[in-house]
């Protein structure tokens, strides 16, 4: 087992004070030796709006952290560590500290998030598992968020593939959630993959939880591939990160059958795929020029070599949509 370093021990400490967040451990984490510094000195670096603390308090936690990291097989890092997760680095919101069970990617840039609703059609489920199966043999591994519908089918597609895979978690590694998943996130342990979280142990999964685990979906990954999504589906929030942080979206173009039976899991996709720039740019909360550069729609399978070229070789598909047999 790791143990944990002596800069992540320092902003584990930090970060359980009230009011000290990611920007506030950025800045402090830039500050020369300051995991060597007194515990009056660390206090003149922490926001105003952190409450005083008791830095005696959060050591003590912080120690019991590390220790049930260690009891669970896990390990705490944070952006101070080399291992911490590179692309992840990149984004302006990243977490700073992460619990980590089994291996990240030994080639974190050739990471892929595959997300998707969680009551997705037959075609949805095909996709997911086409999709996750062309990425891993071209050796990326494939990132989501182990919750029902196309996560776990993207997980399972992976493992069955013999494909590396991380779980993004929106609770502590002390539990699974949802419980039904406890098998597969062993399976993915054991497969040589990770569960990965920015919360505590002890940490029960919330609402609020779900949007911070969607945008670290994203930002572990070079692009989102949405699978389907409902206007209003949680798939969402993973698909605005990815634009938000420079990456790609990737969205499969419905077919004709969905669209008759007016499916609603992909509606999302509709509006992505056929509507107009204004309706795009107002579903996913972005600029319209950021959109069109990196929403990439995809129309057959010929098109996932797309998203593994790199990024200014990709060709933007039309917006216009396909009619006829798909073949995905």
């Amino acid at each position: 087992m790791i143990e944990i370093s002596a800069q992540t021990k320092a902003l584990l400490v930090l970060s359980i004070l009230k009011g000290v967040g990611p920007s506030a451990l950025r800045e402090i984490a830039a500050v020369p030796g300051f995991e060597k510094m007194t515990k009056d000195e660390l206090r003149r670096w922490l926001p105003r709006r952190a409450s005083g603390g008791d830095l005696t308090d959060a050591e003590r936690e912080a120690e019991r952290q590390a220790e049930l990291a260690k009891t669970a097989g896990a390990r705490i890092i944070s952006a101070a560590d080399f291992d911490y997760p590179k692309l992840l680095l990149k984004t302006p919101d990243d977490p700073q500290i992460l619990f980590v069970k089994g291996r990240l990617t030994s080639t974190p840039e050739k990471s892929v998030a595959i997300i998707g609703t969680r009551e997705p059609t037959e075609h949805g489920k095909i996709i997911a598992q086409r999709i996750t199966a062309f990425f891993v043999r071209e050796g990326w591994s494939v990132v989501s968020g182990l919750a029902i519908g196309c996560d776990a089918i993207a997980h399972e597609a992976a493992l069955d593939a013999r494909g590396h895979t991380v779980a993004v978690l929106a609770h502590g590694l002390q539990t699974i959630a949802p419980s039904r998943h406890k098998k597969l996130a062993q399976r993915i342990l054991d497969s040589g993959g990770a569960l990965v979280t920015e919360f505590r142990f002890g940490q029960e999964p919330l609402p609020a939880n779900f949007v911070k685990r969607d945008r670290i979906q994203a930002g572990l990954a070079q692009g989102v591939v949405m699978v389907q999504s409902a206007v209003a589906g949680g798939s969402l929030h993973a698909s605005r990160a990815s634009i938000d942080y420079g990456r790609w979206l990737a969205v499969p173009n419905p077919t004709r059958q969905d669209i008759e039976r007016r499916e609603t899991k992909v509606q999302g996709n509709l509006v992505l795929v056929d509507g107009s720039m204004h309706n795009k740019a107002g579903l996913l909360k972005c600029d319209k020029e950021d959109l069109h550069q990196r929403l990439i729609v995809l129309r057959n399978k010929g098109d996932y070599t797309k998203l593994i070229q790199p990024f200014s070789d990709v060709v933007h598909s039309s917006s216009q949509p396909v009619q006829g047999k798909f073949s995905f």
